[in-house]
């Protein structure tokens, strides 16, 4: 007796994998934007007389929420005496650990009918006890699991289609049962997207996916797909020990991508294989985005200026906390002014009233002066309240009078901590005056050496109830 290596398939070899993996892993269910609807024709073996053929129709999406995904597909399958029709609803959901990190689980359930028809077949032993003339079909559970793992540009998958392993048995003419087992598969998908231009949106993702099934030889598929602003791409894969695939798509109109694959069969089954190809086409629902109104529009605007306006201020405050500390150094270095004056100038506005930037705009004309090399004296010290004043408010109002043009030059707020910090030009006299709620007005004058170059001047001013 000779015995003969028998290779047949069950889980059908899907060109456009690396397009919905949804086919083969639950766990993509609703992996992407809007909702999707995907048509496929796989046409195998066109030369063979009863060849596989194959459809599928899936409808997916993010129905419920972000997190989870959700959809149906209904397969129609024909090879030689077997066919088989059904679907299966698919449920997904993501686990967000990062931006762009997250693992995604998926489980997919539904019927399969089952059918066997011998009378499409040719048969030389019409006493084989496992025959049997009628049509006969069964219908049974059918499901799927599995998980994929994405970080940015890797995607990593694992499945096990029909993982319910059932037995479907059929009884022949002479009471002979014959049993046709969905068997269970392993399948696991790598690949990873290289942006090869940021600007010309151009990618090219390498990718592989492995079937595995007990008692049966390992299959894999390695491919390398080039993408053109997610508008076209072309892509070439090799699959083992049966052939090399080469696929085209293109996305029209933003919704409307078509397809198409052409497997060109290697070995000694080339010569009578015949066409082997895949048709796809998908269409995207985007939802449209209803018009605001000119009222909510309005609205949106004056919420963007406020945030902006907002943040503005933040930001002004945390800069004049910088400048202070860096004047309340022992010895400012003239690179500390230029860093400083670096960083104002991009927040100047020389037309606002608001008191913060004011005093922002006087700090960066000083500290200009002071880099170019003119002479300024930094007067600086802190404030001292009553000892017995627990609430530590420093709120107040420091004016800095001009003795001899009788003008106002200077008004500052001490900080939080009290602290002062004002630049003035020597060689003058000035009056300083200090305004705070619940304490004396406090004034005195004070002259400024002229000197060759800028120093400071430091003192503690005591308040008085």
């Amino acid at each position: 007796m000779l015995a003969e290596q028998l290779y047949c398939q069950q889980v059908v070899m899907f060109s456009h994998y690396f397009y919905k993996p949804m086919i083969y892993n639950p766990a993509y269910t609703g992996n992407g934007d809007g909702t999707n609807l995907m048509l496929v024709n796989h046409t195998q073996w066109a030369g063979f007389k009863g060849g596989p053929q194959y459809n599928i129709l899936t409808l997916d999406g993010n129905f419920i929420n972000k997190n989870t995904g959700a959809g149906i597909s209904v397969i129609s399958d024909r090879k030689g005496v077997n066919s088989r029709v059904g679907g299966n609803i698919s449920y997904s959901y993501k686990l967000k650990f990062k931006d762009k990190i997250h693992l995604l689980l998926g489980l997919s359930a539904g019927a399969i009918n089952q059918s066997i028809n011998y009378s499409n077949a040719v048969i030389e032993n019409s006493n084989d006890p496992s025959l049997f003339t009628n049509n006969q079909s069964k219908t049974t559970f059918d499901a799927n699991a599995g998980l994929a793992f994405i970080c940015k540009g890797l995607e990593l998958g694992f499945a096990v289609p029909q993982i319910a392993n059932n037995k479907i048995s059929y009884l022949s003419n002479s009471d002979t049962r014959t049993f046709y087992t969905q068997s269970r598969h392993y399948m696991s998908s790598i690949k990873y997207k290289f942006l090869l231009s940021k600007a010309k949106e151009i990618s090219l993702t390498p990718q592989c996916l492995l079937r595995y099934l007990p008692n049966a030889p390992m299959q894999y598929d390695a491919g390398l797909n080039i993408d053109f602003k997610n508008n076209f791409w072309a892509g070439a894969t090799y699959k083992s020990n049966y052939a090399i695939g080469l696929n085209l798509g293109v996305l029209l109109f933003k919704r409307f991508s078509i397809g198409y694959s052409y497997d060109y069969i290697i070995g000694n089954v080339s010569k009578y294989s015949g066409l082997s190809h895949e048709i796809f086409i998908n269409f995207k629902f985007i939802k449209k985005v209803k018009p605001k109104s000119t009222i909510e529009q309005e609205e949106d605007e004056e919420l963007l200026r406020l945030s902006k306006q907002n943040l503005n201020k933040l930001i002004i405050q945390r800069l004049l906390e910088k400048i202070e500390m860096v004047l309340d150094k022992e010895n400012t270095t003239p690179e500390d002014i230029q860093e400083l004056l670096n960083e104002i100038s991009a927040f100047l506005d020389d037309n606002s009233t608001d008191p913060a930037q004011e005093t922002l705009n006087k700090y960066y004309k000083s500290l200009k002066n002071q880099a170019k090399g003119d002479l300024n004296v930094l007067v600086k010290g802190r404030i001292l309240l009553d000892i017995n004043d627990l609430q530590n408010d420093y709120s107040g109002t420091i004016n800095i009078i001009d003795l001899e043009t009788k003008t106002l030059i200077a008004t500052s707020n001490p900080s939080k901590e009290g602290k002062y910090f004002i630049i003035l030009k020597p060689g003058k006299k000035y009056q300083i005056i200090i305004e705070k709620r619940g304490y004396q007005k406090y004034t005195r004058n004070f002259n400024i050496s002229a000197t060759s170059e800028s120093y400071e001047l430091s003192q503690e001013i005591q308040l008085k109830r």
